[in-house]
């Protein structure tokens, strides 16, 4: 979750989210107290109802796969080809910055369809995505 601290005077030190912070300056320890923030990853001056959203990115790379003939060692023959995998990613967005997400969202989700069983199909190896 995006977060920032922010520095509470003395007299907050029993409030909910505040916590101490021991620091040695010559010699002394002195105590501070922080209050962890939770904020808009877009526009950190939000801190009010902010959700984690989960977004799979599509990435585009490569996959090995069997082609079906035989090298004359008697091994398959592998070759490469372009594919698209998924990268699992977070964002925290505030209502006005998850509005604008589904905003840009919506012509996409019009044409999309429900996700249709993956087929079983030769042993294959991804590799890393193009850049």
């Amino acid at each position: 979750m995006a977060t920032k601290f922010e520095q509470v005077d003395e007299a907050e030190k029993d409030a909910p989210g505040v916590e101490p912070v021991a620091v040695p300056v010559g010699g002394q320890e002195i105590t501070t107290y922080w209050r962890k923030i939770h904020h808009d990853d877009l526009n950190p001056a939000v801190t009010e109802d902010v959700f984690t959203v989960e977004i799979l990115v599509p990435v585009v790379g490569t996959e090995e796969y069997e082609t079906g003939e035989t090298n004359e060692d008697g091994s398959l023959v592998l070759a490469t080809r372009p594919c698209v995998t998924h990268e699992r990613r977070e964002v925290d967005l505030g209502k006005e910055s998850m509005d604008k997400f589904l905003e840009a969202l919506k012509p996409f989700l019009a044409v999309s369809r429900e996700p249709q069983p993956i087929p079983a199909q030769g042993r294959k190896r991804k590799s890393k995505a193009s850049a």
